[in-house]
Parts: structure tokens; sequence; C-alpha cells
């Protein structure tokens, strides 16, 4: 009794920590439960596992069906047609309707480690292998860490296992407990999902009859295999329910923290109303709709009006921080001249500008060029003067927000970004009021006398070899659009366009400075941590606080967006973290890991330095 009416001594605490847990999963009812918004964070808790449970039992009746039809001598590209006797479709509802059930071909494939059929080389998908580490060889850190999500997802299997084992336990007068990873293999399939194989200690426990204890290892053979693609439609820009705004704001008053409802210590609501977030023409055939033509999805209306929501029109907001760099600045005004002015892009850019002490002319050009472009264009371009304030990232960036209305987007750039038409969209399309903020993955550039460094790119006298695949798509594009002229705007956002490969840059993963979002967004969070001074982290803890809060955030790589290579000075005067950071964002920026294989072939004494000689003359 006391497992299945499971009462937590903690208090107040109780059940406000991970659900995934065996004594929560065993149990029929739950106590103590002292708050609403706990006992919808377990309401949302159950129905996710029951969602899972039936998916699993939609699996195997696909897998089912597939194995009988194969013994009717069905081909499997026409089962969805076929017809049984009595002349009763298999599947009455075909795709974009809405009673599909899915494609039978691949939720029916068996389970089957080798479901993919590598044509080359290339194509193979290896195994990582899992021990204290994680160990792969397509990952540029081969021996790392085991990351927090692969974690999780380990957890998840081995307890969901764990659990099937257990299921007659009380039949058969036994039960098994884990004990330990010893090590395992994980990879993950795009088509078809997760493959783990994984070596288990586990506890052998009976009690009934003879008891007896004893530790047994056995090795598991699992399958996540992917479902259907579910698609919400959400509506762009409107607030959330009313409920859920009068929970923050008497959140707001609290004090409390924003933390999302699969985190410890939820504080947010908003679930109450999750059915309200229904949209006018919510998808009846998501699919169909997404073959036909990728915009309509903006369109909510049911009726004939063509309405579309005014998406790419809308006005996005730059601010940008400055101190000095007066010369790259004038680099940035030449692209946010072609791409926004030249154009008449609904941009409005806000500079917060600092003075430099080190190059105290910087200051007055700055100004003197955004007046001639403001006197040229006259368009919305606003300098915030700080004077000789102590430079601090999100101070300015916070500034700059105050010009702002609270229902403007704001983009947070910075001097060294490229970017062009494409981003702006992005931008657009990516950050929605109330409901997501958009951190994009920008492209970082290697030094370019590295790039182009001969000891950097052939070992001694060898010839250099151009890749011939080198331009292909390129001249393939060219020749699909032969005889149609580019117009201005194509041609600017090739000219704010780099090559996107491993030998020009990478993408910084671990750089979280751009950020897409709502001023309201922005402040409903608490914004930045205004006692950081100097280089780096107060981005860092701002996506933090992004993520436990009820915001949606999407990060995705953006190759229209460039971070310029420049060199980097770290202060030494930065806090240890700041200046670590910093370090590494430098070693990073130098060149590519096959750049730094040549270069140590070229100079080998970097590695093994010569011993110099004795007195006598032996080395």
């Amino acid at each position: 009794m006391q497992t299945i009416l499971h009462h937590n001594g903690s208090g107040s605490a109780a059940y406000t920590g991970t659900l995934k847990r065996r004594e929560v999963h065993r149990a029929i009812t739950l106590h103590p439960v002292k708050d609403h918004r706990q006992m919808y964070r377990l309401h949302t808790y159950f129905k996710n596992l029951r969602i899972q449970e039936l998916r699993e039992r939609s699996l195997d009746l696909h897998r089912d069906i597939a194995s009988s039809v194969h013994e009717l001598g069905v081909e499997a590209d026409k089962v969805e047609d076929y017809v049984l006797p009595g002349g009763v479709p298999l599947f009455p509802d075909k795709m974009g309707e809405d009673g599909y059930l899915g494609n039978n071909q691949i939720l029916g494939a068996p389970i089957d480690m080798n479901r993919f059929k590598a044509e080359a080389v290339e194509d193979i998908v290896p195994f990582d292998f899992i021990s204290k580490s994680i160990y792969s060889i397509s990952h540029s850190n081969p021996k790392r860490r085991i990351e927090g999500p692969l974690k999780e997802a380990l957890d998840d299997v081995i307890r969901e296992v764990m659990e099937i084992i257990n299921a007659p336990s009380r039949q058969r007068g036994r039960v098994i407990e884990f004990n330990e990873l010893l090590y395992g293999y994980t990879r993950l399939q795009p088509v078809h999902g997760a493959d783990h194989v994984l070596d288990l200690l586990l506890k052998y426990k009976r009690y009934r009859g003879r008891k007896m204890t004893a530790a047994v290892r056995r090795h598991a053979y699992l399958q996540q295999s992917f479902t259907g693609t579910e698609i919400r439609e959400l509506p762009i820009g409107e607030p959330p329910p009313s409920e859920d705004r009068d929970i923050l704001e008497k959140l707001e008053g609290a004090g409390a923290d924003y933390e999302d409802f699969d985190e410890p210590n939820q504080q947010q609501g908003g679930f109450l109303d999750f059915g309200r977030l229904a949209v006018r023409g919510a998808f009846q055939s998501g699919l169909m709709k997404i073959q036909s033509n990728l915009p309509k999805v903006l369109q909510w209306n049911d009726g004939g009006c063509e309405y579309e929501y005014p998406l790419y029109d809308r006005r996005v907001t730059f601010v940008m921080p400055l101190s000095g760099r007066q010369e790259t600045f004038g680099r940035f005004m030449n692209n946010y001249e072609d791409i926004v002015l030249k154009s008449d892009e609904a941009v409005s850019l806000v500079i917060v500008l600092y003075l430099d002490s080190k190059d105290p002319l910087d200051y007055v050009n700055t100004q003197s060029l955004v007046t001639y472009y403001k006197d040229l264009y006259s368009k919305d371009i606003r300098v915030i003067q700080m004077g000789s304030t102590t430079f601090s990232r999100g101070a300015a960036l916070t500034e700059g927000l105050k010009a702002c209305e609270d229902d403007d987007l704001v983009f947070f750039i910075d001097v060294d970004m490229m970017f062009n038409h494409v981003s702006l969209r992005r931008i657009r399309i990516n950050t929605i009021k109330y409901h997501q903020v958009y951190f994009p993955i920008v492209f970082s550039e290697f030094n370019p006398d590295v790039v182009n460094g001969e000891e950097y790119n052939r070992f001694g006298d060898e010839a250099l070899v151009a890749d011939d695949d080198l331009g292909k798509f390129v001249e393939e594009e060219e020749e699909e659009e032969e005889g149609r002229p580019k117009t201005d705007r194509e041609l600017a956002d090739l000219k704010y366009s780099r090559e996107i490969n491993d030998d020009n840059g990478y993408f910084r993963v671990y750089g979280f400075g751009i950020l897409g979002i709502y001023k309201r967004d922005f402040l409903r969070v608490g914004g930045f941590d205004l006692n950081i001074k100097g280089w780096g982290l107060e981005d860092v803890q701002l996506f933090e606080t992004l993520i436990k809060s009820n915001l949606s955030v999407y990060r995705t790589a953006d190759d229209t967006l460039v971070h310029r290579f420049h060199a980097v000075d770290c202060d030494k005067a930065l806090e240890k973290s700041q200046f670590l950071m910093c370090l590494g964002t430098k070693a990073s920026t130098y060149g590519s890991d096959k750049h730094m294989a040549y270069y140590m072939l070229n100079h080998p004494e970097v590695l093994w330095p010569q011993e110099a000689p004795d007195e006598k003359g032996a080395s």
C-alpha cells in the first residue's frame, strides 16, 4: 500500500523535482499536491506517458499489418490501397485526411538494427561508444563527457526496459533492479530512429520460495522508432490566455522565477487554458498544406478571405553595442545600406555608443557617419551616447531597448556580423511574441591568413588539390536560370553571403549573443544580469533564463548570418570564467582541424622541440 498510495514526506517540495522516478510511475495516488500548478504538471506528465503508450501500440499494429500483408503477397507500396474481403479498405483515410493513420511502409518496418541500407561508405551511420565518457568518430571532440540530453534519453530507455522486465515480477516472485550501465553503443538514424546496445549490470532478487540475491549482466538491444509528424499551428503575435497572464503578473509581484514545466521547482502558469491555444482555421490537413504551398501555413482564415498575416513587413529593430572600431562599423554600415536602406526594408537601427579611450576619435567619426546616412536616406537610425562609461554588453543592450516600444521586435546584433534579406526574413518568421525567441547559430569565419596560407593547407612541397565538385551547385543554378538577369535584391544577397564549409569557418554552437526577441518578452523574463562587466557571459545567463521560462527557444544554424573574422584580445582583468571563454573563442576562430594538422606536420618542432646539445656536443 505504501507503494501504490505514495506519500512524499518533503512537504511543499513534494513532486516539484523530476517526475521520472520509479515510485511515481508505480503509484496510483500521489500525496501531497498543494499547488494547482503542480497538479496540472502531473496531469500533463501522465497524459504524455499515455500518449507514448498509445504510440507504441500503434507501431505494434502497423508492424502486425505489414507482416500480415507480406504473407498475403501484397507489395509494400500497395498496402495503403489494399481492400479487405467484403470491400473494406485496410486504410480508409488517405494522406491529408483527418483519420489518416500514417505511412505503413515507415511505421510498419520490422524491428531491425539494419533497416537503413547504406549505398555508400559515407552514408553509414556509425555507433558512438558509451562508457564513463562518450567516444565518437564523427565529432570534432572524439572523447567527451556524456551530454545532458543523451544522459536523460538513456535514463528513460533504461527505466522503460526495467518496467518491462518487472511487469510479471509479482507472478514470478522476483524483482530485478538496475544497478549500473557498464558500457553501450548508440546511434541516431534520421529516417528510422535511435538504436541502442546496452550492457546492464542488474541485481536479481527472489522473494518467493528460496530467497536469493545475485548480480547478473544482460545485453539489451533496443530501438526507438520515429512515429508520424504532428503539426500544431500557433497564432503569431497573439497574447497567451488571460489566466496565464494573470498568473505571470502575480508571480512577477512575488519575485518568482519562470521555469519550464518539465523542470524542478515549477513556478509558471498557463496550463489551464492549453486548449484555448487553438487557432482559427487550425490545420485540418497539415501535411497537404505543407506539400502544396508552405507560405499558406501563415493563413488561418476559414472563409474565402485572402488575408494573410503581415509577417514579412514587420519592423525589426537592430540593437548594436559599439565601442571604438570605427572602420569595422563603416563596413557594417555598407552592409546595412545595401540590404536595408536601398531596398526600403522595415528595419530600424539603435547604436549604443561607448567612448574607447584607445581610439577617442572613433566616437566622433561614428556619429558623423550615422548623420551622413540619416541625411542621405531619412531612415530611423538612432545613437545612444554612453560616453566614457565602462563598457558592458548587457547594459548596452538594455539601454538600447529603452528606445524601443514594448511590442517591438528587436534583434541583438554585433558590429562584426554580416546579414542579408534572407536573414531578416528568418528573424521575422522565427520570433513569435509571447511564444518563441530566436537564437540563430551563426557561421564564424576562420583567420583568412590561415585559410589561404600554404603551410596550413599542404605538407611540404606537395601540390594543392582543388576540389572538383567546388561550385558545381552554383553552376547548376546558373544553368537553370540562364537568360534571366538577377535582381538587385538577389545580387545584394550574393554580395553578403559566404561559402559555408569546414575550411572557411564553423557554426558557433556555443555562441548566444545574437538574439531575436520581442521587448515585452525580454522584460517578462527579467533581462540581463547587469552586474556582469566586460566581455561575455551575460548572453549565456540570458539563454539559461529563457530556457527555464515559458517561452520556446528556437535555435538553428543560419548560414546567412556570418561573423566576420577579427583578432580577439582577451583582457586579463576579466573574471576568470569570462577570460577562459574569451580564450576558447580566440582558439576556435584561428583555423580548422585540418589547418592545424598541416601546420603541425610542417612545424614538428612545435610538438617535439629539439633539445639543446650539451657541452660535449651530445644531444
